[in-house]
């Protein structure tokens, strides 16, 4: 299930608005958080937007989940961020909780 929900997860950052705005309500909580060596977003609208502007500066990329661990509301997900062109651009690992009803409550990502 972990898996599935990392997978959504990381359509989302291909996804048009509607569609990624739906599949972030259905997996993280509204007052989440997302943090990599770039950006710090709070909430659930603001990463909506930050995920918008990554698709303008990297058009058509995609993430693809390599490998996930997890224990204790804690999890671990391995990616690799493909261009357009199905070509790797980087490797990376994501952590993230979840709320005790499963959803994502924060992402920290490392690249």
């Amino acid at each position: 299930m972990l898996d599935e929900q990392w997978q959504k997860y990381a359509k989302t950052w291909s996804q048009e608005t509607d569609r990624r705005n739906a599949a972030l309500g259905d997996i993280t909580s509204e007052d989440m958080t997302y943090t990599d060596p770039n950006s710090e977003v709070v909430g659930r609208d603001a990463f909506s937007a930050h995920i918008a502007q990554f698709q303008g500066d990297v058009p058509d990329a995609y993430f693809e989940i390599i490998e996930v661990k997890d224990h204790h509301n804690k999890t671990l997900a391995r990616w690799r961020l493909c261009g357009q062109d199905g070509n790797e651009m980087m490797l990376g690992t994501s952590f993230a909780t979840l709320a005790e009803n499963g959803k994502f409550t924060s992402f920290t990502g490392f690249f």
